[in-house]
């Protein structure tokens, strides 16, 4: 059998040893032979008559033990041999048992081929690749397989001609190895701590050294943290926020609602809004209602390695009326202003006479009186209200006899046995300071 023969051999394996349910393929070469067999037909039987079909062509039949084309002969009796295969042979093909009555069946389909011959062939490197070691660093991560605990390691040592043999370990044991640029790793995340530390090691043959690496991965717990308690006004919306840290692999961040369905998570839509930004995930709740939104909400991180949740507890309470409250502040604020003012304008001496009303029908005194005159007006009575103060006019330098008089300025109502004279001095050494501070 020819070169081309064992090809459509393998062709018609690929396609399942026939292009249809009854018919069988042979293939032939141009100028070679091929054999037919009468499958239905056993051995040795001679009566057999062979036809091609499309168009209709007898080419042994049962009253002759040779055809007239010396081409087609008998083998075992029920085959047919073809030799000098053409072209043209190729078709289908079939046999009859002469002493049976039945029409024949096709079964069998001729394929020829022809050439190509002298084929040459001529194999060559599209590029010179020297035996350099890998350039870059060796580079270890660990990432979620998809599955609830499956975990993927990863060592990649690129840029280096041939590959080098890495492996990955853990605490000594050997996980995987294999000459290759990258080594994938399958483990089961929740078979291991916090913390489990993976080696993965890549040694390459140098000529007169070996060049080593090494890298580690750590897994981590997630740790979501968050405010345990969160309040939202009704009809308001409120925003919930929960971090993730110590994971990894990353973690993966979901909400859950209430403790009586915890496995129902929550999905982004118009009620609810989830944004995450790197490890933090946003949950905002629209139209606060008391009913409906208030009480527990767990926020779920979960990377393989293990699940940890927390959960915030949202109070829904009533708005209050913000603009009755500012109102009595302002009002009592008011009314202190107005106390402070009032109790001001009756109490200073200042404006003793003209701004307090409540003392206007009263008789007020101002006595300026020698020291030596003290010891007699300290008797006058317990309405006196003193005070003492250096008198202006001595308080300049240019005084007759350089000496400053210290005077009594008196505030009081004088009582019925005052001395007339006294109330008269006062009166002409008061008229007298008008008069030189009108000059």
């Amino acid at each position: 059998m020819g070169p081309l023969e064992k090809l459509l051999l393998v062709l018609c394996a690929l396609c399942g040893g026939s292009c249809g349910a009854s018919v069988l393929i042979i293939p032939g070469e141009v100028g070679g032979q091929a054999v037919l067999p009468c499958s239905p037909i056993a051995e040795n039987t001679k009566s057999v008559a062979w036809f091609m079909e499309n168009p209709k062509k007898d080419l042994l039949t049962c009253n002759k033990d040779a055809s007239s084309n010396p081409r087609y002969s008998r083998l075992n009796g029920s085959s047919l041999v073809i030799s000098d295969l053409r072209l043209e042979d190729e078709g289908l093909y079939s046999c009859q048992n002469c002493s049976d009555t039945t029409d024949a069946v096709a079964q069998i389909q001729l394929k020829i081929a022809s050439g190509p011959h002298n084929i040459t062939f001529l194999i060559y490197p599209t590029k010179i690749l020297p035996n350099d070691p890998p350039t870059s660093y060796m580079a270890c991560n660990v990432e979620n397989t998809g599955a609830p605990s499956g975990l993927s390691l990863t060592c990649s040592w690129l840029n280096g001609y041939p590959s080098p043999h890495l492996k990955w370990e853990n605490n000594g044991y050997l996980l995987s190895n294999g000459t290759s640029d990258t080594l994938v790793v399958t483990l089961n995340g929740s078979q291991y701590d916090n913390g489990q530390k993976f080696t993965c090691s890549g040694n390459y043959l140098m000529a007169n050294e070996i060049k080593k690496e090494t890298c580690d991965v750590h897994l981590g717990y997630p740790m979501p943290q968050s405010n345990a308690l969160r309040t939202c006004l009704k009809g308001e919306n409120v925003t919930l926020s929960c971090s993730v840290s110590g994971d990894n692999p990353p973690a993966v961040i979901a909400w859950l609602r209430n403790l009586s369905n915890p496995n129902v998570e929550i999905q982004s839509g118009t009620k609810y809004q989830i944004v995450q930004i790197n490890k933090v995930s946003y949950l905002t709740i629209v139209n606060c209602s008391k009913e409906e939104d208030e009480g527990h909400y767990i926020c779920m991180a979960q990377n393989g390695v293990a699940t940890r949740e927390i959960y915030i507890w949202l109070d829904v309470r009533k708005p209050h009326n913000i603009v009755g409250l500012v109102s009595a502040i302002l009002i009592l604020f008011l009314i202190v202003v107005a106390l402070i003012i009032g109790t001001v304008l009756y109490c200073d001496p200042q404006l003793y006479i003209k701004a307090n009303p409540f003392r206007k029908g009263a008789t007020e005194v101002l006595i300026l009186v020698e020291s030596e005159e003290e010891d007699e007006l300290q008797e006058v009575g317990h309405s006196v209200v003193s005070t003492q103060y250096t008198d202006a006019e001595t308080s300049s330098p240019a005084t007759a006899n350089g000496n400053v008089c210290k005077h009594e300025v008196l505030f009081h109502s004088p009582p019925d046995n005052i001395i007339p004279d006294l109330l008269i001095e006062v009166s002409e050494e008061t008229g007298g300071e008008n008069v030189e501070e009108d000059l």
